[in-house]
C-alpha cells in the first residue's frame, strides 16, 4: 500500500492512496469504506469535533452517524487483536499497552484479559509466532492458565526489580538476548548500561533481573 500527501498549486492538500486489491484489501474493506461513503463521514466529522460534520438534514446526519459507527466498530476489533499481539507475541509491558490506549495500566490489563478470553471462546489465541487456532475447550484452558501464571510471574518480577542494586545484571523482557547492568534508579525508572549500547533510561516494566 502506498500513499502520497502533497500540496496543490492553489494551496489545497491532496492525499493519494494506492492499494493492491489482492494483497492489501483481500476482503474489500477499504473499497467498501470508500464506496459506501464512510470515508466521507470520517473526513467531514473528524477535523472539526464541535460541528458534527455540519449535517444538512436528518438523512445527512444519519449517513454520517452510520459511517462513523462502521469505522468505530471495525477499528475497535483491529485494536483488540493488536493488544494481543503486543502482549503475547512482542512481550510488551502493561505500561506499553496503557500508553497505546492512553489509559491507566489497570484498564489496559483488564481490557487485554477480556479480549484474550473472548478470542479463546472461538478457539483463537496469540503466541510468539502470531495468531493461532485450536479446539475452543483446549484454548480456553490454555489462556486461563496463562493469565493466572503470568499474574504471579509479573508480581515476582516486580518485587525483584524493586530490590535491584547498582551492578546487578538484567535482561530486556522483550528480548532475552539484550542484557545489561543496573546503574541507578532515576525518576521512577532505571538507568541501565546495556551491553554494546551504553546507558539508557529504561522502564522498570521492561527489565527482568538475572540470577
Amino acid at each position: 500500500m502506498e500513499h502520497k500527501l502533497s500540496t496543490t498549486e492553489d494551496g489545497q492538500m491532496e492525499l493519494t492512496i494506492r492499494w493492491n486489491k489482492e494483497q492489501d484489501d483481500p476482503m474489500g474493506f477499504l473499497y467498501g469504506w470508500v464506496a459506501k461513503g464512510h470515508l466521507e463521514s470520517f473526513l467531514r466529522t473528524f477535523p472539526k469535533p464541535g460541528e458534527g460534520g455540519n449535517p444538512t438534514d436528518a438523512d445527512d446526519a444519519y449517513h454520517l452517524a452510520l459511517g462513523l459507527n462502521w469505522l468505530a466498530e471495525h477499528t475497535d476489533r483491529r485494536l483488540e487483536l493488536l493488544l494481543l499481539l503486543l502482549r503475547d507475541q512482542y512481550k510488551a509491558s502493561w505500561g506499553t499497552l496503557a500508553a497505546a490506549l492512553d489509559a491507566p495500566r489497570s484498564t489496559a490489563k483488564s481490557r487485554y484479559q477480556k479480549v484474550a478470553k473472548q478470542y479463546a471462546e472461538h478457539g483463537d489465541y496469540v503466541d510468539e509466532t502470531g495468531l493461532r487456532s485450536g479446539p475452543p475447550a483446549e484454548v480456553k484452558k490454555l489462556v486461563a492458565d496463562r493469565l493466572s501464571s503470568r499474574d504471579l510471574q509479573d508480581n515476582l518480577i516486580e518485587k525483584a526489580v524493586a530490590k535491584l542494586k547498582a551492578g546487578d545484571r538484567v535482561r530486556d523482557r522483550r528480548n532475552p538476548d539484550r542484557q545489561g547492568a543496573v546503574v541507578e534508579p532515576k525518576w521512577g525508572q532505571w538507568v541501565i548500561d546495556w551491553d554494546d549500547e551504553g546507558e539508557l533510561l529504561t522502564s522498570g516494566e521492561d527489565i527482568v533481573p538475572l540470577g
